[in-house]
């Protein structure tokens, strides 16, 4: 569990980079698009492999995320990039606190929702 979370936080800035550069009004509809649907599928509780199965439940979603913000990173506009990036490390250094709350409890609801589709689904 470990491991996943530092593969989250290594790429926490670029993905943060992506959902503030989604809202930017001059991102292309495609690039929105695509990272809509990566952090739909990152929330939703269909997976590839389920989230059930102890470890192999969280690898599709660690894999799946990141590989989307990187491909997504190089289809913006590079002024879209730039504004992004420097937002990102303005929220990220004044920030910290309140991210890394929300990180864990989006991670714990997360837990959550695996443990009750489990119950439901095993019980």
């Amino acid at each position: 569990m470990k491991r996943v979370l530092g593969l989250l936080k290594i790429f926490r800035r670029d993905i943060l980079v992506m959902l503030l550069a989604v809202f930017h009004k001059d991102t292309p509809g495609k690039v929105r698009g695509i990272m809509l649907a990566a952090l739909l599928y990152f929330l939703s509780p269909v997976d590839i492999l389920p989230d059930t199965i102890p470890f192999l439940g969280l690898v599709d979603d660690v894999v799946v995320v990141p590989a989307a913000v990187y491909g997504l990173m190089r289809l913006l506009p590079v002024h879209v990039r730039q504004g992004s990036e420097e937002r990102a490390s303005y929220l990220i250094r004044h920030g910290t606190a309140v991210v890394t709350v929300a990180s864990v409890i989006v991670f714990l609801w997360l837990v959550l929702l695996a443990l009750g589709i489990y119950a439901l689904v095993f019980r």
